[in-house]
């Protein structure tokens, strides 16, 4: 209960900071891409820039998932095999070699 109180107390905290951070930044700024130019508030292109890179972020946290995932299920398969072949070496009668 107490973290969850916590991590709300934390949002709400975030948000006005952030709200007061657009307040006190409209200042509009130029956006000089190769063959676009926009003009926009400062926020917007920050808030742009910060949700693109959580975007990015999410893309390759997902593929490194992905990878990790597809190595767990190799390794599970090989183990599986590993403990069938144990097994039948266990059933099979031992024979002196004499």
């Amino acid at each position: 209960m107490i973290r969850k109180i916590f991590i709300l107390a934390l949002f709400i905290s975030a948000f006005i900071l952030s709200t007061a951070f657009a307040a006190f930044n409209m200042q509009v700024v130029s956006l000089d891409l190769f063959f676009v130019q926009w003009q926009l508030p400062l926020a917007v292109l920050l808030i742009a820039v910060l949700l693109l890179g959580l975007m990015i972020g999410a893309a390759l946290i997902a593929l490194s998932t992905i990878r990790i995932r597809y190595e767990n299920h190799r390794l599970v398969n090989k183990l599986q095999n590993a403990e069938q072949e144990l097994n039948s070496l266990r059933i099979l009668p031992v024979r002196d070699s004499r």
